[in-house]
């Protein structure tokens, strides 16, 4: 190829990749905290499609107008859940929230293979059993989607080992919590270790327990050895 026509093709594979570069999903939802579901200022922005339980899934058309839909499941501080939304002829970003709205887990594209979405994580203690898996088209076009809600229900506990079953992420441990008696995924670097205090916890091996001045009663943290 003549150089001048090997930097032409290379110009549009660069403009074609821009082209097709998306730009970053940043929705908030922030301002439904406190709203009635039931109120027409909420139905502007968000419609509920139904309810979902572990292990369920639903078939939801989707418009522009309201620019969310939401499906309700109800869920409790250390269940494990995975939320897939799936379409054949949409692009979709979802989120799960709490029932304050505050977004817990968010995704757009699963893998560089798919425009579905999915969500996975542990869920954090909330005053409300309820929550939703929100979705909406990227380009807020009309489309079909199916929601799939699969989750397992956490485990009680009463010492760390009790959690042993727990499959946790890499770079992570599984620990009881002590106030809600319930197994948890803890990053190590989160990991209260030593001190004078209840429910304290031990380091990974490979890892030691710094705890230091100036109040050595109060927990440390994991650090490599």
């Amino acid at each position: 190829m003549r150089p001048h026509m090997r930097i032409l093709f290379l110009g549009f594979v660069t403009l074609a990749a821009c082209v097709q570069a998306k730009a970053p999903v940043d929705d908030s939802f922030d301002d439904l905290s406190g709203v009635d579901v039931k109120s027409d200022s909420f139905s502007y922005r968000m419609k509920i499609a139904g309810s979902l339980a572990y292990g369920e899934s639903a078939p939801v058309t989707y418009t522009k107008s309201p620019r969310y839909r939401a499906v309700k499941f109800a869920g409790n501080a250390g269940d494990q859940i995975d939320a897939w939304v799936r379409s054949t002829d949409g692009d979709a970003v979802a989120w799960v929230l709490d029932n304050s709205f505050h977004v817990l887990g968010t995704n757009d594209d699963a893998d560089d293979t798919t425009l579905d979405a999915h969500v996975s994580l542990t869920l954090p203690a909330s005053p409300s059993a309820t929550h939703y898996v929100v979705f909406r088209d990227y380009a807020l076009t009309t489309s079909h989607y199916t929601v799939a809600l699969a989750g397992a229900t956490a485990m009680t506990c009463q010492l760390d080992s009790d959690c042993a079953a727990l499959t946790v992420p890499a770079g992570s441990v599984s620990e009881c919590n002590g106030a809600s008696h319930t197994c948890e995924s803890v990053a190590i670097p989160d990991i209260k270790c030593g001190g004078f205090i209840m429910h304290a916890h031990t380091c990974p091996d490979g890892y030691v327990c710094h705890v230091g001045p100036p109040n050595p009663d109060a927990p440390g943290h994991c650090v490599a050895q």
